[in-house]
């Protein structure tokens, strides 16, 4: 089977494409905005007083040397270029998931993650590509404080960020798009995502950036976190790859489901995993951040409609937080220690 992954070296790309390569994979076709990079994600993390290019785990990293799998930098938005890519390397599957972040500016939101799908949908129509299904990355934010947990597929619409109005106005725009061209297009509405090498906008990754730099001799002891009484839905990137797969291959054209664990973890319950993972929950000691804006006290996912499929989530919450740690004690010491700083 030939797969084509936009945003092939984003976070979430990496480990898809590293899955796909362990599967029966015959070839992948990776694109994104930047050069290609073989060692580093692209983003920087933070080793204790300094930061540090993001290294991929040593394992992830073996893996992408896999000859079946090339990677090309290329405009999600260009899209006589996507469908020259499309239309030359004949795919069996589209993975979407180049996207913009949260914390993005606006303007860069509304044209990586609406204009890019639509222009995804279109060249996808415009190459001729017999797919058999493009499944488009969304959010499990564009439901926001849903009246009903664990959330169904079928709650409304109700973002309370940039980042989710920007993922469903993608999902509206490209529903309407892929009717009308007839491309089968279905919806993964991914939830919080956990696993080594995660941007540290997201809790799990600070949380083990900050306990690390403890276990380690920091002279601040403090670990800052907010609400954490608030409560989220948390899959790890290894099985968010495999569920990716799943849908792929037994996913409903047409169709929207919820990429979680389906189980509802208050923040103050991930901070304590952390802290035992890095042995530091006797010395650590908490800083209380003001509260985001718009933050949703309780959030998290009904897996139903996925296990429904075949899929079965590999790591408890527990152990990837401890995996997250460990790449932290191991795979970013080592990278600072090298010298490879951002």
């Amino acid at each position: 089977m030939k797969i084509f992954v936009t945003g092939a070296q984003g976070f979430v790309g990496r480990y898809v494409v590293g899955s796909m390569l362990r599967g029966c994979t015959t070839d992948i076709l990776g694109i994104g905005r930047s050069s290609r990079q073989d060692d580093t994600f692209t983003h920087a993390v933070r080793c204790r007083d300094r930061a540090v290019q993001a290294p991929l785990p040593e394992q992830l990293k073996r893996t992408l040397s896999d000859r079946r799998y090339r990677y090309e930098a290329v405009d999600i938005t260009d899209r006589k270029a996507v469908a020259a890519m499309l239309r030359g390397f004949r795919p069996d599957v589209v993975v979407h998931l180049a996207s913009g972040l949260r914390d993005d500016d606006t303007e860069h939101l509304e044209r990586t993650n609406v204009l890019g799908s639509t222009t995804l949908v279109e060249a996808v129509a415009e190459a001729g590509a017999a797919i058999r299904m493009l499944v488009l990355g969304s959010t499990g934010g564009v439901y926001g404080a849903a009246a009903r947990i664990p959330i169904p597929e079928t709650a409304p619409f109700a973002p309370v960020d940039p980042y989710s109005r920007s993922k469903a106005a993608a999902e509206r725009a490209t529903r309407e798009l892929a009717q009308r061209e007839s491309v089968p297009v279905l919806w993964a509405r991914l939830f919080n995502i956990v696993g080594p090498g995660q941007d540290e906008r997201h809790v799990c990754g600070r949380f083990a950036a900050q306990a690390v730099a403890i276990a380690h001799g920091a002279s601040d002891k403090h670990i800052e976190a907010g609400n954490l009484e608030s409560t989220r839905d948390f899959i790890d990137v290894r099985d968010v790859a495999l569920a990716l797969e799943r849908l792929a291959i037994a996913g409903v054209a047409g169709e929207a489901y919820n990429v979680s664990s389906g189980v509802e973890v208050k923040i103050g319950d991930v901070l304590d995993l952390t802290l035992r993972a890095a042995a530091v929950e006797s010395v650590a000691r908490l800083t209380a951040l003001p509260p985001r804006e718009n933050d949703i006290a309780r959030h998290a996912g009904d897996a139903s409609k996925l296990e429904a499929l075949g899929f079965r989530r590999r790591f408890s919450l527990a152990e990837s937080v401890g995996d997250v740690v460990r790449y932290y004690v191991e795979d970013v010491e080592r990278t600072a220690a090298t010298g490879s700083s951002s």
